[in-house]
């Protein structure tokens, strides 16, 4: 029922109690073709998004080690460890992104669902237990900005695998 006539019954005063599925099943069907959440959280495209994301980050550490170097440790502090330091960071953001892009072309349906709760977990986990231990090396962790888009894109990871875990189970059924 369209939510004008919804409008044109109460005016007149109808009995909408009868009618109440109907229009309950339009407000899911307009929510449904406007607003489809398992098109944008598809663990594929998070797992592109995330997998480009991390190798170009991977790439951008390595060429600017010395700079992040000095302003995690401070110009005194920017020793060869550290600068070593940054390297491997590097290089584990772009495996990570290597990962994430093999996750998104080999893996199918409900075990890239279920591999985007588990990698997103990890990697989530991963990144609140480094940037904690860091404080306690006096380690300056970098400002907000820089924090915020990898737990954005690890959570579309993490909730777009959620929302897909039992998608064959439910095609099968239907």
């Amino acid at each position: 029922m369209p939510y004008w006539k919804f409008i044109e019954n109460l005016h007149y005063g109808h009995n909408l109690v009868s009618k109440n599925n109907k229009f309950i099943q339009s407000l899911v069907d307009y929510r449904s073709d406007t607003m489809d959440y398992k098109k944008i959280f598809q663990p594929k495209i998070w797992f592109i998004i995330g997998g480009v994301m991390a190798i170009i980050g991977g790439i951008e550490n390595n060429i600017n080690a010395e700079t992040w170097a000095k302003s995690a440790w401070g110009d005194d502090g920017a020793t060869t460890q550290a600068l070593a330091l940054e390297h491997v960071f590097g290089a584990f953001m772009v495996a990570f992104g290597a990962m994430a892009l093999v996750c998104a072309f080999v893996l199918e349906e409900t075990s890239q669902a279920k591999f985007a709760v588990a990698n997103a977990s990890v990697m989530i986990t991963f990144f609140l237990g480094l940037f904690a231990l860091l404080g306690y090396a006096e380690y300056q962790v970098p400002g907000i900005e820089w924090l915020i888009p990898p737990f954005v894109f690890l959570g579309g990871l993490l909730a777009s695998g959620i929302i897909h875990m039992n998608t064959d189970e439910v095609e099968a059924t239907e």
